[in-house]
């Protein structure tokens, strides 16, 4: 399989690029970056560059880990060329997740804010909680590096979906502050902490009368990320159109 790779000279995109040089099974076709120089960069085998539609080469599928600014224009190509796209991109607005939902029913996408296996599992494991432990209070606290510009991470909203498909009462409180800021019923914080090289940590907490229940994830580095992704992309090569997620992917496992 030869996997396009957007954002290349990001954490994420190395991890991938990384994921696909340790699979036997596949080769990375180009890379993308707006870092890269405006003639393309030259490296073993393939060629990075600056925006996709310099992209000459062919792919079999593409991973995108990049920037919400590049959503529409990965999106063109993969719909131009006909083939399948993993977005693991994060940041993301109501218009772009619209126009990927549009584009998926003219070939495979898989959407994901955290293509990680323990995350998605995760999210079954709080939903449940969420079901059984009725009248805890419930926070959310997510820590990532000092380079991360979106707040509150893509997958601390993935948990809080999956929690308000158990309580569909559930609101969320980004960044309490104030002098007036005592929780309300059915209220779930959000907190956000950005700092060193922090790869990607969740606690999401559930507080009740005299104990406390703490569910967490903690990632040792971007691996699991890119591991994710490339088993998400072979898996859309055996798919119809359609917009998937990682919990597809881990029922085909």
């Amino acid at each position: 399989m030869k996997v396009g790779i957007i954002g290349f000279y990001g954490k994420l995109g190395r991890a991938n690029m990384e994921a696909v040089n340790r699979d036997k099974n596949s080769s990375i076709a180009f890379g993308v970056s707006r870092s890269a120089s405006e003639e393309g960069d030259d490296h073993i085998g393939y060629k990075v560059y600056n925006h996709i539609s310099s992209v000459k080469e062919e792919c079999d599928g593409i991973i995108d880990f990049s920037n919400r600014n590049n959503i529409s224009s990965v999106v063109e190509y993969s719909l131009d060329k006909k083939i399948p796209l993993v977005i693991g991109t994060t940041g993301l607005t109501e218009e772009d997740e619209a126009l990927i939902e549009r584009a998926s029913k003219e070939i495979p996408i898989l959407l994901s804010h955290n293509t990680g296996f323990g995350v998605n599992v995760l999210l079954d494991i709080v939903r449940e909680a969420c079901k059984l432990l009725k009248g805890f209070d419930i926070e959310i606290i997510e820590k990532h590096h000092n380079r991360k510009e979106d707040a509150p991470s893509g997958t601390s909203k993935m948990i809080f979906d999956s929690m308000k498909s158990a309580n569909e009462n559930l609101f969320s409180n980004f960044g309490r502050t104030g002098p007036d800021s005592k929780r309300q019923v059915d209220e779930v914080g959000f907190h956000s902490v950005r700092g060193g090289t922090i790869i990607s940590d969740h606690d999401v907490i559930f507080a009740g009368e005299d104990e406390v229940i703490t569910i967490s994830h903690h990632a040792e580095s971007d691996r699991s990320f890119a591991n994710g992704a490339l088993k998400a992309l072979y898996y859309l090569r055996t798919k119809k159109n359609g917009l998937y997620d990682m919990k597809d992917v881990l029922a085909n496992k």
